[in-house]
């Protein structure tokens, strides 16, 4: 995926998980950070957030607007779902 900030535009990662999944480590994405990527993730549980730039946490009250806001550049795998919650 790539950052709609027009002004710098970056490739980005998006990690979202259930209410179930397990904590994520947001340590574990430190080698998009440290290529340039900007990570959003999304969990129930995320960890060592505050150790890394250019990482957002995507509250649950804030997904539906980031899906809608970046779903022209999502992957399919991600919006083939959208007619199942409609």
């Amino acid at each position: 995926m790539m950052s709609r900030d027009v002004e710098n535009p970056r490739k980005a990662v998006v990690q979202v998980k259930g209410k179930k999944a397990r904590e994520l480590n947001a340590l574990d994405f430190k080698q998009y950070v440290e290529e340039g990527y900007i990570v959003y993730l999304h969990a129930p549980k995320i960890s060592n957030l505050d150790q890394l730039k250019n990482v957002v946490r995507i509250y649950d009250s804030t997904l539906l607007d980031f899906y809608e806001k970046n779903k022209p550049i999502l992957p399919a795998s991600i919006t083939q779902w959208e007619d199942l919650f409609r």
